[in-house]
Parts: structure tokens; C-alpha cells; sequence
């Protein structure tokens, strides 16, 4: 057999080691009505799938659910969750007050810009071991099911939060990895016809998640890298060779002259001839 040394915690996840007080937990069954927009100005609310799939708003953002994904809901969050008509979404919801997670605000979770569902499928296996026994808990009636039941919502509130930044973490090297792969990508094609679709399709990925990705990552959409890659090569062309704005532009990929001398001076802030004049320091050959 195999020993396990508890290591000591120097910090909980609860400020002040305060505990939550469960408000309740129940099974969740929702029919193709769905629910209306709520929130829960007093307690915070975790929902965990167990099976079907369904949506969720949580305060104008919507996410897909599916079986083993969750929902950290602050206090006076507004949510609803739809449920799918072929599977309809069943799993559990709890609720808890007096929640202080350490650096929130009391009946919070996670900071309002975070994510607050999880996509973590069979990862949350754990957590809904421990709310089967929460559950359990919260039936027994005994004297001690009401402390037995908050070092319970303890457990589950803690392996919820790891679970979520585990899955934050994921999410950040992979946008991380998306980011240099389509750079990488763009720095031997951007010279080619290419459009947001065919870009978001060589890396595997719709065309919004690709934007939204690599803006984060590089500042700016795929789209107007490639001008600025484009952009660059033209300058240096300018200022190096002899060749004719014409014969730089279509080495740059534009076809179009005038498209191309007003892409510059709005990129550049001068046109291509004054550029050249600039740099060479000579006059430009008339074109």
C-alpha cells in the first residue's frame, strides 16, 4: 500500500479559513423551456452537468454544456440555462453563503472577466464524487450534517476552483501555442491571396475564435498582420532596389496600384514616391 502525506497549507482557498454555509443542493432536470434570466443576490451558485448538453448565459455570455462541464455563477450574476430537445441537460446545483474566496469578493467565485464555465468533461470527475457525498450529507439527519456539509462545500468549492485553474491555464498556452502557430504560418504566406476563412481553416479553428485569439496574442487581427508584413517588405523594396512602385506592389501582393499606394500611406503615413525620396534621399523614377 502505497502512503499519503498530507502537506501542510500555508494558504486556503478561503480568506481567514472561513468556511461556506450550504444554502442547498438538488438535481437539475430542465425541459426544451429552459429558464428564465436570475440571479442569486445572496449566495453564489455551482452547476454541474452530468449529462445531456445545453446552454448557458451567464450575463450575456453564452457557452454550450455538456456532460461534465460546470458553472460558477456569482452572487446577482444574472444566468439561465437552456436544455438541448434531443438530450435534454440533467446535474446538480448547489448554492453557498458566506463564501470568501480568498482575494474575491464575498459569494464569488472567480473575478467578473473570468471564464465562469468549464469545460472540463471528465476532468470533474472528482467534483462530482464529492458532490454525490454532499448530497448525501445534506439529507442525513443528524446533529452533525451542518458542519459535516460546510468542510464538504469547502472540498467542493476548492476542487472546483483548482479544476478551473488548471482549465485557465490550458486555455492560455493553448491560445499561447494558436497564436505562434498562425504567425508562424502568416510569415510564409502572407504574400499569398489569403482570406480570414482559409487562415482560421489551416489552423483548425473558426475564424472568430482565430481573431479573437491572435489579437490577444499579437495586437492586431491576421488579417492586418498580413498588411503589416506586406507593409514592411514593400518599405524595404524602397528603399533598396530601383523597381518601380508598380513592380513593388505586385512583389507585395497587389495587383491594384492606387489600392496599393493608399494601403501604405494610411499603413506608413506617406506615400510609396515620398518614402522612397525620404530614405534614398533622391527623387523617386516616375511611374
Amino acid at each position: 500500500m502505497q502512503d499519503f502525506i498530507a502537506q501542510g497549507v500555508e494558504r486556503g482557498s478561503f480568506e481567514d479559513n472561513r468556511l461556506p454555509v450550504l444554502i442547498y443542493i438538488c438535481p437539475l432536470e430542465l425541459d426544451t423551456a429552459g429558464q428564465e434570466m436570475h440571479s442569486h443576490p445572496g449566495y453564489a451558485e455551482l452547476m454541474l452537468v452530468r449529462s445531456g448538453k445545453g446552454v448557458v448565459n451567464v450575463d450575456g455570455r453564452q457557452e454550450h454544456l455538456s456532460a461534465g462541464d460546470f458553472v460558477l455563477c456569482g452572487a446577482g450574476e444574472p444566468h439561465s440555462y437552456q436544455s438541448d430537445r434531443e438530450e435534454p441537460l440533467k446535474g446538480v446545483s448547489c448554492g453557498f453563503a458566506r463564501l470568501m474566496c480568498r482575494g474575491m469578493e464575498e459569494n464569488c467565485f472567480i473575478a467578473h472577466p473570468d471564464q465562469p464555465v468549464v469545460h472540463a468533461g471528465a476532468g470533474s470527475a472528482g467534483l462530482d464524487s464529492l458532490l454525490s457525498v454532499l448530497e448525501k450529507a445534506a439529507l442525513d439527519p443528524s446533529t452533525a450534517s451542518e458542519e459535516v456539509c460546510s468542510y464538504l462545500s469547502a472540498a467542493v468549492v476548492t476542487v472546483a476552483l483548482r479544476i478551473h485553474r488548471a482549465a485557465a491555464e490550458q486555455a492560455e498556452q493553448a491560445h499561447y501555442e494558436l497564436g505562434v502557430r498562425t504567425r508562424m504560418y502568416l510569415d510564409r504566406h502572407y504574400l499569398e491571396p489569403l482570406t480570414l476563412d482559409e487562415i482560421a481553416q489551416a489552423m483548425g479553428v473558426s475564424k472568430y475564435h482565430l481573431d479573437r485569439v491572435f489579437a490577444e496574442s499579437a495586437g492586431c487581427s491576421p488579417m492586418q498582420y498580413i498588411i503589416r508584413r506586406r507593409m514592411a517588405r514593400a518599405q524595404t523594396l524602397l528603399a533598396s532596389t530601383d523597381q518601380t512602385i508598380q513592380h513593388v506592389a505586385a512583389q507585395c501582393g497587389y495587383s491594384n496600384y492606387n489600392y496599393f499606394t493608399a494601403l501604405f500611406r494610411r499603413t506608413i503615413g506617406m506615400t510609396p514616391r515620398d518614402y522612397r525620396k525620404a530614405v534614398q534621399g533622391r527623387t523617386g523614377h516616375r511611374n
